[in-house]
């Protein structure tokens, strides 16, 4: 707790120093939402595995005498800083798609890298959509999912949609309340 101290004054006598007044004005503080934890998670592996592969890449090439893969792993580096930035972007100005529902079916095709899943969200809407075969989501389970903001995604409900540019999930876990 912060008490006002006291300063002693010319004429002998305390006057209790007046309070600051707030250094920030209500209206300017930031109520930031916090970041959702799978994409804070994609975020720190494009940092790391770019981290982790200039420094490799450099030390190795300047041992090495390796002015190629030098340059190739400045490169890499550059690209990743690229990634995180127009990720970060995206997640900053909340550009992004948060679906929540079950996944109701999970279809691997053997000859593709795809997977087709058919999602359903607590209002009844059915999305069918391709993704990569190792987003693991089982069916009957509850996730979020997080899709970059694509018109399609929005419009076309219930429809197949091929590619949608899923960045996260996280599968829900629901609490039963104890009675």
């Amino acid at each position: 707790a912060d008490y006002p101290r006291p300063v002693s004054h010319p004429a002998g006598g305390q006057q209790p120093v007046p309070e600051p007044e707030d250094p920030v004005p209500e209206d300017l503080i930031r109520k930031e939402n916090p970041m959702p934890k799978p994409l804070f998670t994609r975020l720190a592996a494009i940092c790391a595995v770019g981290l982790f592969c200039v420094l490799f890449g450099c030390v190795y090439a300047l041992f090495q005498k390796d002015t190629i893969l030098l340059v190739m792993s400045l490169l890499l580096g550059v690209c990743c800083i690229i990634r995180f930035l127009l990720l970060y972007h995206t997640i900053k100005t909340e550009d992004y798609l948060i679906l929540e529902g079950t996944c109701i079916k999970r279809e691997k095709s053997p000859l593709t890298r795809n997977q087709q899943v058919l999602f359903r969200t607590a209002d009844g809407k059915e999305y069918r959509f391709s993704l990569e075969k190792n987003t693991r989501l089982l069916a009957g389970h509850s996730y979020r999912l997080y899709f970059k903001r694509e018109r399609t995604l929005e419009e076309n409900s219930g429809k197949a949609l091929h590619d949608p540019a899923l960045i996260g999930y996280e599968e829900l876990i629901e609490v039963a309340a104890e009675e």
